[in-house]
């Protein structure tokens, strides 16, 4: 082999080598992303179904609704926030339903950086909860 010849296959070498670092740093931080968000999803999933929970076993003391089965937003929301506070980055949001049978209970991810995380919704209802007084 001459000169030319292993300067040429130095820089194939070399170039290739670059490349090949580059699609595995690509990779790996995709793999990162993907490790996020689903630890996202399931935080907001494990709060679904913490509300849920709280709903069915201490929801009755509280005055959470009108006399005419429909939810006060502020009281829930109240009582909801004291009970189950929100981790850093998660925020709720309460939604009239428009058909006007409960409350869309919203959460979402929001990392510090980047795109907006995860959603999750649930309708809740006073009638589905034994909330609501004859």
């Amino acid at each position: 082999m001459n000169l030319i010849e292993v300067l040429i296959s130095s820089l194939l070498l070399a170039g290739s080598s670059a490349a090949a670092l580059g699609v595995w740093s690509q990779a790996a931080s995709e793999v990162a992303a993907s490790t996020r968000l689903e630890q996202q999803g399931d935080q907001l999933e494990q709060l679904r179904l913490a509300s849920h929970r709280w709903l069915i076993a201490e929801a009755g003391p509280h005055m959470l609704t009108h006399g005419s089965c429909h939810f006060a937003v502020s009281s829930l929301s109240a009582a909801m926030d004291a009970a189950l506070p929100l981790p850093e980055g998660i925020r709720r949001q309460w939604t009239v339903d428009p058909d006007g049978v409960g409350l869309w209970q919203e959460l979402e991810a929001h990392p510090p950086q980047g795109p907006a995380g995860p959603q999750r919704r649930q309708l809740i209802t006073p009638a589905a909860y034994g909330l609501c007084q004859p």
